[in-house]
């Protein structure tokens, strides 16, 4: 009854106030994902992240709780999205092979509708995960997972060689946060069609990726 009322309620501009919280929040999210991107964690403060936002500092915390736990959301909205998909690849009824193709265009799917997603990945992976909470790093273990599950059925089917799920995860991860890192930088500086080291297109990465994994993993009869 109460959060009925609440939505009834309108603000000066004749807005529910309902909705215009839900933007405040968005705005928040979107501008403290693109300052730890750019800047990393403790480089980028709570006033700033209010003023890329165009909030009043207090929503983030009436939204968030916390610098912290903003930081966690920006995690887990990538790494969840992520988590959902390779589960329901791998435990469709396709062959691994197809599963593997499926898997790495969800991840690089996911990654550019999260640009800012691969530069804070790989600040994390270099210092260690220190700021992962249990509940992330859980949500990356059930990814890798359903990866280890696809290599093994393909182990099975006896398409797959006997390669080992967790250096095959590595193998494919790391390559797809740095593309996107490096695809950022060079179209920060601009660089022009043609140039060496100039971006790629995301459907020529995903060939190059596929064909580059099935190659990895295919056993030679």
């Amino acid at each position: 009854m109460v959060e009925v009322l609440t939505n009834q309620l309108v603000n000066k501009r004749g807005r529910p106030r309902a909705a215009v919280a839900r933007d405040s929040q968005a705005a928040i999210f979107a501008a403290a994902a693109r300052e730890f991107a750019e800047r990393g964690y403790d480089a980028t403060g709570v006033d700033l992240i209010a003023a890329k936002a165009r909030v009043n500092k207090a929503m983030i915390y009436y939204h968030f709780g916390s610098k912290h736990r903003l930081y966690h959301e920006v995690l887990r909205d990538m790494v969840g999205a992520v988590s959902l998909r390779a589960r329901a690849i791998a435990d469709g009824p396709d062959t691994a092979a197809r599963k593997l193709d499926a898997w790495i265009l969800a991840i690089v799917e996911e990654a550019g509708a999260r640009p800012w997603f691969p530069p804070i990945m790989l600040r994390e992976i270099a210092s260690g995960g220190s700021r992962l909470d249990p509940e992330i790093v859980a949500t990356m273990n059930a990814v890798f997972q359903a990866v280890c599950d696809v290599v093994v059925q393909g182990q099975q089917e006896g398409t797959f060689r006997d390669a080992d799920p967790l250096l095959t995860h590595l193998t494919i991860m790391p390559a797809i946060l740095i593309f996107f890192a490096r695809q950022r930088a060079m179209a920060q500086r601009k660089a022009p069609i043609g140039a060496v080291g100039a971006p790629r297109k995301l459907d020529e990465f995903v060939t190059h990726m596929q064909a580059s994994v099935r190659g990895m993993l295919r056993k030679d009869v």
